[in-house]
């Protein structure tokens, strides 16, 4: 539930228009671009540094409405420098003397993908072995070299960015989010991260201290840069530098398994500051939902790529539900048309907690997990953001290759004791251990709508249900409700339950007129009386307004007249 076509905007000057996407829009622009379904492509070869974007080299894949790109390296392109000569960085100097000894992979084999139209740019020098994408005029008509990644799927590895966000209230948000936006968006994701592609966004006013975490799902698919345009740059600055001083070898293989996305996150995280050891990377410290160049190493992180060999790969984590929520839409939530799954990918899963209920449990198994090597794998599971006293991993075996994760109910917690920024998300890792270097982590995101000033008391026996909620933030300073995940109205309801504990009856309050209403569970919905007092039957549904954001709409389902 989205709305149908979003805008772009350039980041610091949101009156600029640069393009336009949302939902599965991608595709349709993609099906409709010119680039015809081909059997057979002839692959372009790059010349003077520029990799051509154009029909003639591009296919559109039919299952994915994706573009492929069919490029080849330009030959010589490894004999230019590694680093630009002018840089005198210690980082820089020690790619030098890897390079010189003949044992660093460079970028001559490397795209560089700008996404939004040149406004935060790789310096033309800083990796002269670097190519640079060129679109051609079919797909910049379109706008399709801007914004998000995901509608084109380049041959070659791929480090890219874009410094643009959507910037129209009310459905405003970083690329972060639109990047994991429903399941075909985090799909698309899921296979650049598979497909030896990264790319960096800003969080643009989604991770900020007066606005708190906005963000509704972590994953490991692409990295996010703390503050707005041109944040980005040292992140890319900073694949491109790790890329560079990965082993020859290391690098051939990582790109022939397409494993070069998940090391790349792997080495930057493992090497942040603060990070010293094994129990720090698998630990919040190395995780954060985004990231600050202030915590970049990069002479850390050159090191560190060029002492994995191919026999110690990390694998990438592969996570499956093997129990997920259960909870019945207009039974146990609301809203009978929309669920709480929001999205599921190998990688990364997310879900929006509807439920009533205080406490749930999942089953999460990371048994699809494959190491390069056939080396046997430990897991190491962790909370990354949430109340630890409040969540409880409980592995199934001694490698802890399925874990039982009970979660109780959440309110807006502050992240940590030096952090007072807010979040409604708890998210939880699994990172895959070979022995020689833990993976990327995979990542299971739960959002909770903090909003909704929930009120849960004990029951006879003890246990906390659900009381009392709101349905809608009533004051500004009250925690953000996504409006593309939260269906909201001006109701506050007191629920009243049964012996059993099942809801029997609401008495519902619009909060800003005070107006008073009693509903009355009944199989097919809720019994309560309309302007006329007459009795009706209703079912509540999520809506979605004009401008994209989401509402709770009463629909009548029967009356007496209809009797």
């Amino acid at each position: 539930m989205r709305a149908a076509v979003l805008g772009f905007y350039m980041l610091l000057a949101p009156t600029v228009a640069l393009g336009q996407v949302g939902g599965n829009a991608s595709e349709a622009v993609a099906a409709t671009s010119g680039v015809q379904v081909q059997s057979t492509v002839t692959p372009a070869v790059i010349k003077d540094g520029l990799a051509p974007v154009t029909p003639s080299n591009t296919r559109r894949d039919p299952m994915t409405g994706a573009i492929d790109v069919f490029l080849l390296p330009e030959p010589g392109r490894e004999d230019l420098p590694v680093i630009d000569p002018n840089n005198t960085r210690p980082e820089a100097g020690l790619l030098r003397r890897i390079d010189a000894a003949g044992n660093a992979a460079g970028l001559s084999q490397v795209l560089y993908d700008n996404r939004d139209r040149g406004h935060s740019d790789l310096q033309e020098m800083a990796f002269p072995q670097v190519s640079r994408t060129r679109y051609d005029e079919a797909f910049t008509s379109r706008m399709q070299h801007n914004g998000v990644a995901g509608q084109f799927m380049f041959s070659l590895p791929t480090i890219g960015n874009s410094s643009t966000a959507l910037t129209r209230t009310p459905i405003a948000r970083s690329l972060g989010r639109l990047a994991l936006g429903d399941q075909a968006s985090a799909l698309r994701s899921y296979r650049l991260y598979t497909s030896n592609q990264m790319y960096v966004y800003p969080e643009h006013r989604d991770y900020d201290a007066d606005t708190g975490d906005r963000l509704f799902a972590s994953a490991p698919y692409f990295m996010l840069s703390q503050g707005s345009s041109y944040r980005d740059q040292p992140f890319v600055e900073a694949l491109l530098l790790t890329t560079a001083a990965l082993q020859p070898a290391t690098f051939d293989r990582l790109v022939d398994l397409k494993l070069l996305a998940p090391t790349l996150q792997m080495i930057l995280r493992r090497t942040l500051a603060g990070v010293r050891n094994d129990t720090d990377y698998v630990s919040p410290r190395a995780h954060p939902p985004v990231f600050h160049s202030n915590q970049l190493r990069h002479g850390a992180a050159v090191g560190f790529a060029n002492s994995i060999t191919p026999d110690t790969i990390p694998p990438m984590v592969q996570i499956s539900m093997v129990s997920d929520f259960k909870a019945r839409p207009a039974v146990d939530y609301l809203p009978g048309n929309i669920g709480e799954v929001l999205f599921t990918t190998p990688s990364a899963v997310a879900r929006a907690w509807r439920s009533f209920d205080h406490t749930r449990r999942i089953t999460v198994s990371a048994a699809k997990t494959e190491d390069p090597n056939n080396r046997p794998l430990q897991f190491h599971w962790a909370v990354l953001q949430g109340d630890p006293e409040k969540i409880q991993i409980t592995p199934q075996d001694g490698s802890g290759t399925v874990a039982d994760i009970d979660i109780k109910w959440h309110d807006r917690f502050a992240l940590s004791s030096t952090n007072p920024m807010t979040s409604p998300r708890v998210d939880i890792a699994v990172f895959a251990d070979n022995g020689a270097h833990i993976s990327a982590p995979a990542m299971i995101s739960i959002l909770f709508p903090t909003f909704q000033e929930r009120d849960y008391r004990p029951n006879p026996d003890g246990e906390l249900e659900l009381h009392s909620l709101g349905y809608a933030p009533t004051r500004p300073e009250d925690p953000y409700a996504d409006p593309l995940i939260w269906p909201v109205e001006d109701w506050r309801d007191q629920i009243r339950r049964n012996q059993e504990g099942e809801i029997v009856s609401v008495t519902r309050t619009w909060t800003k007129t005070g107006r008073v209403q009693e509903l009355q569970r009944v199989p097919l919905g809720w019994l309560t009386t309309d302007e006329q007092g007459r009795p009706v039957t209703q079912q509540f549904l999520a809506a979605q307004g004009s401008k994209g954001a989401l509402s709770l709409e009463a629909r009548v389902i029967g009356s007496v007249s209809d009797q």
